[in-house]
């Protein structure tokens, strides 16, 4: 019994790292650290509970709980570092804040969608990029895009905008995007 433990033990730690390449662009090595870590072969599932604090370069995911969801690679048998296969998504629950040296995001729940290549944040959504802040409930990146588009939900988007923001002049693209033109945004 202890050494099926070790062994799961040891699979949590090697896979929820390989799983977590996406949170950073550039790659390289990725730091995880949390107070508990799942595996179920089963459900192709990593679970990641307690402060879960994730680092790849200069980006950094936080969350009370990180769930990874694996795609079903027909090798029921895999074992080791990727072994689950391909992430079919990752959610992340419970004060998320994901961060990059261009963007800082907050939100309740963050769902990465590798299908449809998608990021999406909902609960009360704050993004702040150089010195401008943008309020919603729903925010939505669309990674190969690179468009993001925030929804108000009940409510409004809210901008705080800088003039003199010291930003590359993306504020106007996010400001389009959030303006509620987005067709997807309106169905």
């Amino acid at each position: 019994m202890m050494r099926c433990l070790a062994t799961i033990m040891t699979a949590a730690t090697l896979l929820a790292p390989a799983a977590l390449a996406q949170i950073s662009g550039e790659g390289g090595p990725i730091r995880v650290n949390a107070g508990t870590s799942e595996v179920s072969q089963r459900q192709r599932q990593v679970v990641l509970i307690d402060e879960v604090d994730i680092m790849q370069g200069d980006a950094r995911l936080r969350a009370n709980r990180v769930t990874i969801n694996y795609a079903n690679s027909g090798d029921e048998d895999a074992t080791g570092m990727g072994g689950f296969g391909d992430i079919r998504s990752m959610v992340a629950e419970g004060e998320v804040f994901y961060v990059t040296p261009e963007l800082k995001a907050t939100g309740d729940r963050g769902i990465y969608d590798a299908e449809a290549d998608t990021i999406t944040m909902t609960g009360d959504v704050v993004v702040v990029r150089g010195e401008d802040v943008a309020t919603g409930s729903r925010l939505v990146m669309r990674l190969e895009e690179g468009r993001t588009t925030l929804d108000g939900g009940d409510g409004r988007v809210q901008f705080n905008i800088s003039p003199n923001s010291t930003d590359t002049g993306e504020e106007g693209e996010a400001a389009e995007d959030a303006s509620g033109e987005d067709e997807e945004a309106s169905n």
